[in-house]
């Protein structure tokens, strides 16, 4: 089990290390699109947020959803405005119960990944409902919160905007120095080719996220089964302990019981 946790975290970093090479070519074409000053990002007002909080349906991996849910509930004061709502999408069925459990009711739910070929369908699924509500319910903010691994083992929590792309954000991609001497120029109408690129950066950070949490549900796995290691080990050097003193009692009172025999013996006989 120990060496499936090491080689499944491996294979999800190496999906987020070959996803940053696609996200390259998106941040590319948002920088086309923003030095051709045909995008149009403006300041989105904040009428309700949207947290998305990523846990695990499986086993064994120790604190893994307790976490994440503890440091999303400390950061959701501050990402909904004074007066504005905040809702929760899940990921996860033990942490829909753990958010019920909290006092807070989800307002979407889906299940959570469980392997990289089934994160196309939750991104896919994911960005149609975003759709929805930015249209239905003109909500404009979302965030989405996760574990990803560090670097010496183990994982820590994180919360990232996902949405909107602000003036900030425009102006940051607008002054990356292009590589070559020349723009290229659009294949597309302006709104049309920002609509696509919208959905591909969706799809790109959705997929990190995915795919990052998978390897931090591993490692916490991982972490698990070597505390429970540790744990057996010292337990059984405890008994081991335990049975060589109870051992060296036995002995030691078998050899006094033969001396306290041998002693009354001469005591009743003195002539041995």
């Amino acid at each position: 089990m120990k060496s499936l946790a090491a080689v499944s975290i491996r294979q999800y970093e190496r999906a987020v290390e070959s996803l940053e090479a696609y996200r390259r070519v998106i941040d590319a074409g948002w920088r086309v699109l923003l030095r051709h000053g045909v995008a149009d990002v403006r300041e989105s007002p904040l009428k309700g947020a949207v947290c998305m909080i990523i846990a695990s349906d499986q086993g064994m991996c120790g604190q893994f959803n307790e976490a994440i849910l503890k440091h999303a509930l400390a950061q959701a004061p501050g990402l909904a405005g004074e007066g504005s709502e905040l809702a929760f999408w899940t990921f996860g069925e033990k942490l829909r119960g753990a958010l019920a459990d909290a006092g807070y009711r989800d307002q979407g739910h889906f299940a959570a990944p469980g392997s990289l070929s089934t994160i196309h369908e939750k991104v896919r699924a994911v960005i149609q409902r975003i759709e929805q509500w930015r249209s239905e319910k003109g909500t404009e903010h979302f965030y989405i919160c996760h574990n990803v691994v560090i670097e010496r083992g183990g994982y820590r929590q994180v919360c990232v905007r996902l949405l909107p792309l602000d003036r900030t954000w425009a102006l940051a991609h607008a002054r990356e120095k292009w590589p070559g001497r020349c723009i290229p120029m659009l294949g597309l109408p302006g709104n049309l080719m920002f609509k696509h690129l919208l959905r591909q950066y969706l799809f790109a950070a959705l997929f990190r996220a995915f795919a990052q949490s998978l390897a931090g549900e591993n490692a916490a796995r991982l972490m698990a089964m070597q505390a429970a290691e540790k744990n057996i080990l010292e337990l059984l050097d405890n008994l081991q302990a335990g049975f060589r003193e109870l051992r060296q009692n036995s002995i030691t009172d078998e050899l006094l019981d033969i001396i306290s025999g041998f002693e009354a013996l001469n005591d009743e006989n003195p002539a041995l």
